[in-house]
């Protein structure tokens, strides 16, 4: 009888599949929770190229000392985070030469007008409540986007 169960081979592969179904799985939720932190990477990439095209296409206000908040709440509002989470920089460039007040250029020299938008937010993932004393458990993963297009 012993030798009839020794050479019996019916259930290997249920017991091959058990042995490997763990490792699948977790590769499968690996890689899942790579491709949303990728979508909320996009997302924030998308926001700050949606307020590039703004800035582009005239929809930026300079009125109160280049604050460009409208651009900055379409850009929050595009990449779905807080306005504290967006950074606006203007930058003025007379004959390759940066200003440190964007106000305006003399009139003999070549001017140049920027806006970058960098925008930051943080990824969570799915697994880091399995690991409580970790980083990713506290803070998450730090995100950015981020777009520049000369205005002028």
């Amino acid at each position: 009888m012993m030798k009839r169960l020794l050479s019996d081979r019916s259930g290997n592969s249920t017991v091959e599949l058990a042995i490997i179904m763990p490792v699948l799985v977790l590769l499968t939720f690996m890689a899942a929770d790579v491709a949303m932190a990728f979508k909320a990477k996009i997302g924030l990439q998308r926001g700050a190229e949606r307020a590039a095209q703004m800035a582009t296409a005239g929809g930026y206000s300079t009125t109160s000392a280049n604050n460009y908040s409208n651009l900055k709440a379409d850009a929050a509002s595009a990449a779905g985070v807080s306005t504290n989470n967006v950074t606006i920089t203007p930058t003025l460039v007379c004959d390759s030469t940066a200003q440190t007040t964007p106000d305006y250029c003399t009139a003999t020299q070549q001017m140049k007008r920027y806006v970058a938008i960098n925008i930051s937010g943080t990824y969570t993932p799915m697994f880091a409540k399995l690991a409580p004393s970790s980083n990713w458990s506290a803070q998450g993963i730090a995100l950015t986007g981020s777009a520049s297009v000369r205005l002028q």
